[in-house]
Parts: C-alpha cells; structure tokens; sequence
C-alpha cells in the first residue's frame, strides 16, 4: 500500500476563500466593474496562513487584474466575513 494517495483531494486550506463582491473602479479597464473579493493563504514552509497583511485581493472580472487590499479597504471587506458568521437577529 503506498503512503501517498492521488485520489485524495487538496487541502482546503490552499483554496482562496470568496468575501464578496463590489462594483469598484479598476484602474486597467479605466472605468467601474464588478470585483471579487476574496482571501489568499499564504505558505510558510509546510503551513498555511490566512490572516497576513496581503491576503485581501479584488480581482475585476472584466480584465482580471487583481489589487491587494489594505488598511479600511481591507479591513471593511474581511468584515464580510463577520457579518455572514454573525447570528442575526433575536428570537
């Protein structure tokens, strides 16, 4: 029996996760479209980070030139994340 198994599929832990997505202007295309956020893994050696300082991207689905996010941007949109986890409302 071998150790490795090819039918086993990847790790989840490497797949960018979707956030949301926003109309924003995108500076390739020179005019507005519609963006996908989504959050990037980042591997040290053998582990997967996903809280690091790049790992917000909006990707325009038009041109597909991906930005890295920072500070509010940033910030606003991994709070997409919170809002969807987040109990809404009371019984």
């Amino acid at each position: 029996m071998s150790v490795f198994r090819p039918d086993r599929l990847p790790s989840l832990n490497r797949l960018p996760k979707e956030l949301g997505r926003e109309e924003r202007f995108c500076e390739a295309c020179g005019e507005p479209n519609l963006h996908i956020l989504y959050q990037v893994p980042k591997k040290v050696i053998f582990v997967y980070f996903k809280d690091h300082p790049g790992n917000v991207h909006a990707t325009c689905i038009k041109c597909a030139l991906s930005t890295v996010l920072t500070g509010e941007e940033r910030a606003r949109a991994l709070s997409l994340i919170k809002a969807r986890t987040e109990p809404s409302g009371s019984l």
